[in-house]
């Protein structure tokens, strides 16, 4: 039992590890105040809610418009901010201003987008007007002349930033965290305030998929697998046993949902998604995608090609399926952890913990079954009661004397299960939705 359940504990490892550095990464967070003329006579774009990480500010000055950059460095050198003006929510042929806090210097300057590539740009119509770091934040000033960039018309606004490479392109690096867009077009002659950032339909699309499949579905459908076989061996569904039919009918609904998933997420980021000197954990996210998308294809693909469940060699069949299973369970967990502290995702703080209560849950209803079939089942039959599939008439398909005495449990186990499962997927689809 040592060797089944340490992949199990290596969840619970890597999720405690995955907390701590998400705790540390929030606790890490410097902040400053929201300019008090936000609202009043500027207009701004910022997460500031007690505290803020970053602010863009506006005011219209007739024939150009006034913008501030404030962001918080935590600690860091060497690095640029930038802002985007855009007509949609995706990078394209973006007027672009950013800047560069390098050698204790603050400069800023233009840049242009096209298509996923960001290009050095004509200065005219534009002038800066302040540039220093104090306490930690990037101060950055300029102004912007109506007839260089079109600021009567409503646009998006982008914020990101990134480390400075001399040796790259424009002497800097990709973003190192998504940016954030504003959730609606910004009128440059308001004084609106602005929170929050846009999130797009596919990227919810790709998150609640994966929930579903593995929140949902393969949670039911693993504790079926392992601790139900023997249940209800008299009946057939469609002409099988009641456990598998059931079982994969939930693990086919687990591919079906990360294949779409996949397949949304990758039409959304036209290719492949990179992270450039984010936190460590978080440019996992693509990476484990990819292998958790690639063990659940292979896991019923392998299925279709078992041996027959007396031949000899069945238990290699057993324990790949049982093996490539649990490490695309772990996985997955981990990638929803760090899906759901992506900042494209969207989703409040507090969804973290409830995914770590899931977790611990799923550990503890697993637990209890294992106690039940060690102690309980095995210890009153000397067998346990994971044995093969057959057809119901086959001989040796019997149902054991051990079933009856643990019927009772499991049914109301099984329903508890599906249950509690029901309200985790619920409130986490809510919550990121």
């Amino acid at each position: 039992m040592t060797r089944k359940w340490k992949p199990i504990l290596s969840t619970l490892s890597a999720g405690i590890i995955l907390l701590s550095q998400i705790c540390e990464a929030h606790a890490q967070a410097a902040k400053f105040t929201q300019d008090p003329k936000c609202g009043s006579t500027k207009g701004c774009y910022t997460d500031c809610a007690q505290s803020c990480t970053f602010e863009v500010a506006w005011e219209d000055k007739g024939t150009a418009v006034t913008f501030t950059i404030r962001y918080d460095l935590e600690s860091k050198t060497d690095v640029w901010a930038a802002i985007g003006i855009s007509q949609d929510m995706k990078m394209g042929s973006d007027n672009v201003v950013e800047c560069h806090y390098e050698s204790g210097t603050v400069r800023a300057m233009r840049s242009q987008n096209t298509g996923k590539m960001n290009i050095a740009a004509e200065q005219t119509g534009f002038q800066q007007t302040q540039g220093s770091v104090a306490d930690g934040v990037l101060t950055c000033g300029f102004d912007i002349q109506k007839s260089a960039i079109n600021l009567d018309a409503d646009s998006y606004l982008f914020f990101a930033n990134g480390p400075i490479f001399p040796k790259q392109i424009n002497g800097k690096s990709m973003h190192s965290h998504i940016p954030k867009i504003s959730p609606s077009m910004v009128d440059f002659q308001s004084a609106q305030v602005i929170g929050g950032t846009a999130i797009q339909l596919l990227i919810k699309v790709h998150g609640l998929l994966m929930i579903s499949a593995w929140i949902a579905f393969a949670s039911i459908g693993v504790v079926l697998a392992r601790y139900y076989k023997p249940m209800w061996a008299e009946r057939k569904l469609l002409g099988e046993k009641v456990w598998f039919q059931i079982h994969r009918t939930l693990m086919i609904l687990t591919l079906l949902c990360v294949i779409s998933a996949f397949v949304v997420i990758f039409v959304h980021a036209e290719g492949w998604s990179q992270f450039s000197d984010d936190e460590e954990y978080k440019k996992a996210h693509p990476y484990l995608g990819v292998i958790v998308t690639a063990l659940t294809f292979i896991n019923p693909l392998m299925a279709l090609f078992r041996p027959h469940p007396d031949d000899q060699y069945r238990f290699v069949f057993n324990w790949a399926h049982w093996f490539v299973g649990t490490v695309a369970r772990i996985l997955a967990v981990i990638t929803i952890f760090i899906g759901v502290t992506l900042s494209e995702a969207g989703a409040p703080e507090y969804v973290i913990y409830i995914l770590a209560a899931y977790v611990a849950y799923q550990l503890f209803i697993e637990l209890v079954m294992e106690f039940h079939e060690c102690c309980v089942v095995r210890a009153n039959t000397g067998k346990g009661t994971a044995y093969e599939m057959k057809n119901i008439s086959d001989p040796g398909s019997e149902t054991p004397a051990a079933v009856n005495r643990g019927r009772k449990f499991k049914n109301v186990m099984i329903g508890l299960h599906t249950v509690v499962i029901a309200g985790f997927t619920v409130a986490i689809l809510v919550s990121v939705a």
